[in-house]
């Protein structure tokens, strides 16, 4: 028996070595560890953890290059206040979609062909456009997708905003608007991808 072993040891050790890659590469103990993909979801739609964490190292690197030894005090609670700020722009892509709020092409159209960057001598430039899009790994139906999104938001504020009374401060009209809407929907919390 141990002739055998021995004469057959280098598959043996092969064997050993596929178990070994096998496990490095699918991992040990992801089944205790499920991997989030999402944050936080409103109402059905989720917050993926991707956007949540590219958010949140953007931020991070804002604070470094503009508070430079302050920065680590300024990034107390800034994983809640990245939430915060993502849970009130679905919040407000909700109301938009509950009121029929949404952009128009002609408003996404006139937004890039007036966005200075694609500009040159102040015309627009359809190549300069597509460098730069390719350049930051956007295809364009991602940038016009993120534009009409940005402009849905904007009309819906500007909505809520002429709604309130002329004597009460826009930011706390609209922190009082969105936490009534925060009553209206339903929000889930995946604490576990914060971490």
């Amino acid at each position: 028996m141990i002739k055998i072993l021995r004469e057959n040891a280098k598959y043996f050790y092969f064997l050993f070595f596929l178990v070994i890659i096998t496990f490095v590469f699918w991992g040990v103990g992801t089944l205790d560890k499920p991997k989030a993909d999402y944050v936080a979801e409103i109402e059905g739609q989720k917050i993926y953890a991707e956007r949540f964490w590219r958010n949140y190292e953007e931020m991070r690197r804002l604070y470094r290059e503009i508070y430079k030894d302050k920065a680590e005090k300024m990034e107390e609670g800034l994983k809640e206040r990245i939430l915060e700020d993502l849970i009130n722009e679905e919040l407000l892509l909700w109301f938009a979609k509950k009121y029929n709020i949404s952009a128009t092409e002609r408003e996404i159209q006139e937004a890039i062909t007036n966005d200075p960057r694609f500009m040159r001598n102040g015309v627009f430039q359809k190549d300069i456009y597509f460098q730069i899009l390719k350049l930051n790994r956007i295809t364009p139906a991602q940038y016009e997708a993120s534009i009409a999104k940005d402009i849905t938001m904007l009309k819906a504020l500007q909505l809520i905003l002429s709604s309130k009374e002329t004597n009460i401060p826009d930011d706390y009209y609209l922190k009082s608007f969105l936490r009534a809407l925060r009553n209206q929907v339903k929000i889930k919390i995946n604490k576990e991808a914060l971490s």
